[in-house]
């Protein structure tokens, strides 16, 4: 496959990659805000007795520690990509400064660069 096949096919692919991911951002903020929204009505309806109080408190209790675990979660799995990020910039510049400082990059050295 020619270089610019590859090119424009991995240009596409990035495309496309980006365009999913766009998707599912919308998606994931839409089921947000449905969620927000929910828990407004919820925690906006009047407690009719002590006994549904208690259960509403109970209720608001566990799903305080449910997000705070999500949070946590987001933050490790943030740190991690934060790493492998890093990790991967610090290659790319190995490799175009390889790139850079060598003739014949990819094997296909010229008979004069092979004699120097």
């Amino acid at each position: 496959m020619p270089v610019s096949a590859q090119s424009s096919s991995r240009e596409l692919q990035t495309e496309v990659q980006a365009s999913v991911l766009e998707l599912q951002r919308q998606t994931w903020k839409a089921r947000g805000h449905a969620k927000e929204k929910w828990l407004e009505r919820a925690l906006a309806e009047p407690i009719r007795d002590p006994r549904e109080a208690e259960k509403r408190a109970a209720w608001i209790s566990h799903a305080l520690d449910v997000v705070r675990c999500g949070q946590a979660e987001v933050k490790y799995q943030a740190a991690l990509l934060d790493a492998y990020a890093e990790h991967l910039s610090a290659l790319e510049m190995s490799l175009m400064a390889a790139c850079e400082s060598k003739p014949g990059v990819g094997g296909k050295n010229t008979q004069a660069e092979k004699r120097t």
